[in-house]
């Protein structure tokens, strides 16, 4: 091979390399941005889930003490009826519960599947748990909304209904 075949093979393995280059800087701005996208979701739920559990907190506090629940009902402008602030106070932080894992739906964290089974505890069998879902809704973003009328259409919490309490019995060590 003469001295311009030389060079010809020289110039084709150079453009070959620049091209190899260009691919794999490609794969990799690609791998960044997918990886810049799933941190923000990181992010974004991780924010969300500090903002949910600061208003569980607060609601804990109506359900585990009359003193607080009172306070709340009176800030609230409903003071006549303390355990009925108490029953609120406890749906809400369950339903937020929901709530929650429906944005981690959204996001792509949890699978449908996965939000069924945290859907689950939603006390959608109970008429009064019912009535406050319908009267209440409105606080929740439309598309949760949706999904939990869609499951209650279908008779999600249904199969549920007739199943009881596990019971557990602990017993004393002997002295």
């Amino acid at each position: 091979m003469g001295r311009q075949g030389w060079r010809d093979l020289l110039e084709g393995i150079g453009l070959a390399s620049i091209i190899a280059s260009l691919v794999f800087v490609g794969i990799e701005t690609r791998n960044s941005t997918n990886q810049a996208i799933l941190n923000t979701q990181a992010l974004e739920i991780a924010a969300y889930q500090e903002l949910m559990n600061n208003i569980s907190e607060i609601n804990s506090l109506s359900v585990e003490s009359q003193y607080a629940a009172a306070v709340a009902a009176k800030i609230y402008g409903q003071p006549e009826n303390v355990e009925q602030w108490q029953w609120n106070a406890a749906l809400f932080m369950i339903f937020r519960h929901g709530d929650m894992a429906y944005f981690m739906f959204e996001r792509g964290a949890i699978d449908e599947d996965r939000l069924q089974s945290a859907l689950r505890p939603l006390p959608m069998q109970n008429p009064l748990a019912l009535d406050f879902w319908n009267s209440r809704k409105f606080v929740f973003v439309e598309q949760y909304q949706e999904y939990v009328d869609r499951l209650i259409e279908e008779g999600f919490w249904e199969r549920f209904v007739n199943l009881s309490p596990i019971e557990y019995t602990v017993e004393s060590p002997a002295p």
